[in-house]
């Protein structure tokens, strides 16, 4: 039995225990309590509770009317009013609401803070009678946009104005979208404000803020402000009764479109072009306007203005921002593009034929001619001392060169082609992955710059090498023969490659016997070689050209620039069907290689597939080593 003393001590612990748990639930409690009622009206939803029903209403005897305090929740859930971005105790005053359900409030006096009294005491009244004179003298005059019949039917009632085909309700803007530090300086504004507006210091504020810095912000991003002129400019009826092009849709297919729809919101928008700098955005004049910022005579100096591209040439105007090929046939651009196009299909038809030709002798169970001798041979060769590094078709250097041309043309596809399928669902998240598109360009940028100086590096390493083998094929006399190292160069394309290719289509397709024995390197592997090297010169100069256009636009025409979009274009949609058919099948996905062919790590090709196309290298090397081809049968 235990002790009567000890049973009090441990019961007056158990009790303090308990009194102090209760103490940490009711401070704890009262912690989550305290701001609650405080914060009620700060949400609309609280508010809404009573107020969301369209009944609530109170009649006032003293007026005779009746009062109706019904709130519509999408008002304020959905920001659909001017207003809706802002706290009921906004416009409320906070003591007489803060308890729900509360007693009746003050009427709102919206000259409190916001709608500022002029002198005289009455509160200023704003009108927009100044638009509508803009209006009259742009391209869209009010009696012109009154008598707009859509595909569609009427989007307007009779009696809506016609504002609304731009304009919706009004938002109120956060402040700290235009500043992006004023809440990290809102804690110093009274310290310096009250120097001089210490009477009205709150009201001063809080007018300027709202009113004015909250508008330095555009109130619409560049894709929504494409969205809004499309409702017009994208209909088909109204394009065909005014006779205007869709250039909504060739503006979503150019560069500051792409960037649009990738979420930048510092590219380009209609507007930035359409109205002339210092102007009022409704004093949109027609393109034929003299006065208009795209017309012939001023759209050079509206692209080169400071926010655009500063010490561009003039002639970069020329340069297609509404470029739309399917429209421009009988141009120069739409020639290249239709050239890129055929040559895309002639690379990829033939590379998917050699594929599933090579797949198909697999599942026969198809066996290359010689193949014993060939095993034989390899045998005695790796017994030599030397044999070894004579079968290595990629030296260490070749191997680095490309891992870091396979990293570098990753991160140009990865960073590139959002811009080409901007639109599809995949292409915003991708870029987003970079930390958006400025982010995605700098890669873009600098991964292409690496690549062209590896290439110039990989350039300078042939070049001695084609020295090297000119002076040794000169003979004692020491002249150097340059054409026969040129026709000697290992990536050289020679006749009697076009002839083994032709051979190796035939044994595909079961109309030929023997299957052609190559040398170090076969016709697809140079083919290969020869599409990246002249892809990356392609590349490369259309990028630098591109990137540094207030530069290059000194020494070219702007429809160079168009061309330069379209060859960057196609050339790198080509590169990708090739590398993602031919070269990925051929070092990863090929029976003999798979999952990843060993010449990428160490050199050295596996022996199956080494007997199978490289029997001229065995032989060769065979030769140089002076072993003797006996014809033995190989046997594991």
């Amino acid at each position: 039995m235990m002790d009567p003393a000890k049973r009090t001590r441990r019961d007056g612990r158990g009790e303090t225990a308990r009194r102090n748990r209760a103490w940490m639930v009711l401070l704890f409690g009262g912690a989550f309590l305290l701001p609650a009622a405080a914060a009620r009206a700060d949400d609309p939803e609280n508010c809404l509770i009573c107020h969301q029903y369209r009944g609530l209403s109170r009649f006032d005897e003293a007026s005779g009317r009746a009062h109706v305090f019904f709130v519509d929740p999408q008002y304020a859930l959905a920001h659909r009013g001017p207003h809706g971005r802002l706290a009921c105790t906004a416009c409320h005053i906070r003591e007489e609401v803060e308890v729900v359900p509360h007693h009746a409030v003050t009427p709102v006096d919206c000259t409190r803070q916001c709608h500022l009294p002029s002198t005289t005491g009455i509160e200023r009244r704003f009108s927009h009678d100044n638009v509508m004179e803009m209006l009259a003298r742009s391209a869209h005059k009010p009696e012109e946009l009154s008598k707009l019949t859509f595909s569609r039917g009427p989007l307007l009632a009779d009696n809506q104005s016609i504002c609304l085909y731009c304009h919706d309700e009004p938002l109120f803007r956060d402040p700290a979208l235009a500043i992006p530090k004023f809440t990290e300086l809102a804690d110093r504004v009274y310290d310096r404000c009250d120097v001089c507006h210490a009477e009205k210091v709150a009201t001063d504020i809080e007018y300027y803020v709202r009113h004015i810095a909250s508008r330095f912000q555009p109130a619409r991003t560049p894709l929504e402000l494409a969205q809004v002129c499309a409702v017009c400019h994208s209909d088909p009826k109204v394009m065909a009764e005014r006779e205007l092009p869709n250039s909504v849709a060739s503006f979503v297919r150019s560069f500051h479109g792409k960037a649009a729809l990738l979420g930048d919101f510092s590219t380009a928008d209609c507007l930035n072009c359409h109205v002339t700098a210092g102007e009022n955005a409704h004093l949109m004049l027609a393109p034929d306007d003299p006065k208009s910022s795209v017309h012939v005579a001023n759209v050079a100096e509206s692209c080169r203005s400071l926010v655009c591209h500063p010490g561009a040439d003039p002639k970069i105007a020329e340069t297609a921002v509404h470029l739309d090929l399917p429209t421009a046939q009988g141009t120069i651009e739409y020639a290249l593009a239709a050239i890129f196009i055929v040559l895309t299909i002639l690379t990829f038809g033939p590379s998917c034929m050699l594929v599933l030709l090579d797949l198909l002798q697999v599942i026969v169970g198809r066996e290359v001619h010689g193949e014993e001798r060939l095993h034989a041979l390899v045998k005695r060769i790796m017994e030599d001392p030397r044999g070894k590094h004579q079968l290595v078709r990629f030296s260490v250097n070749h191997r680095v060169q490309h891992w870091v041309l396979s990293a570098l043309f990753i991160l140009l596809v990865l960073t590139g082609f959002p811009m080409k399928f901007a639109d599809d669902w995949w292409a915003a998240p991708l870029v987003r992955m970079f930390g958006g598109l400025g982010w995605a360009r700098v890669i873009h940028h600098w991964s292409g710059i690496l690549l062209v100086l590896g290439f110039f590096g990989h350039l300078v390493d042939v070049f001695f090498g084609f020295v090297s083998r000119a002076r040794e094929l000169g003979g004692p006399h020491g002249r150097a023969d340059y054409v026969k190292a040129w026709v000697s160069l290992p990536m050289w394309i020679s006749p009697t490659d076009i002839k083994k290719s032709i051979q190796l289509i035939l044994y595909l397709m079961f109309l030929r016997k023997e299957k052609p024995a190559f040398g170090r390197f076969s016709p697809a592997e140079k083919f290969e070689y020869l599409g990246v090297f002249w892809g990356t010169m392609l590349l490369g100069i259309t990028g630098l050209l591109l990137w540094g256009e207030q530069i290059s636009s000194h020494f070219l025409s702007g429809r160079a620039f168009n061309l330069a979009t379209i060859a960057h274009t196609y050339e790198a949609f080509l590169a990708v069907i090739h590398v993602g058919i031919l070269h990925i099948y051929n070092v990863i996905f090929a029976p003999k290689v798979f999952p990843l062919s060993t010449a990428t790590m160490n050199g050295y090709t596996p022996i199956a597939k080494l007997v199978e196309e490289h029997g001229e290298m065995i032989d060769e090397v065979a030769r140089d080593l002076g072993i003797r081809d006996e014809g033995e049968p190989y046997h594991e």
